[in-house]
């Protein structure tokens, strides 16, 4: 275990033995979820991250533990995605606006 820590591509092999899905399940899931995409080698064998991991463990609880099917476990999955991602731009957005307060704030002080 100590020596999975450290890898940093895992073989569709280790990624079956550590989250418990087939490798043809897996397989099936990169087609059916596009944000689960690993790496392939120069022989066509897939390298998988520890990311790509925490996104299977995610589907399988979903489909698995959850009940969801396939198109509603990639739903969630999606609008989870967005709603990270809309909330890092909405602290960005507020971020340059208060940056332009204190702008607008420094030039009022100057004239």
């Amino acid at each position: 275990m100590e020596k999975e820590k450290s890898k940093l591509f895992f073989s569709i092999g280790d990624v079956s033995k550590i989250t418990g899905v087939k490798p043809y399940i897996l397989r099936y899931w990169e087609k059916e979820f596009p944000f689960l995409q690993p790496l392939k080698n120069k022989s066509g064998h897939r390298l998988y991250t520890k990311r790509d991991i925490g996104i299977v463990l995610s589907i399988k609880e979903l489909v698995y533990v959850k009940g969801y099917s396939v198109p509603g476990a990639k739903k969630v999955l999606w609008d989870s995605l967005l709603k990270r991602k809309r909330s890092a731009v909405y602290e960005r957005i507020e971020d340059i606006k208060n940056d332009l307060y204190e702008m607008l704030e420094i030039i009022n002080r100057n004239i």
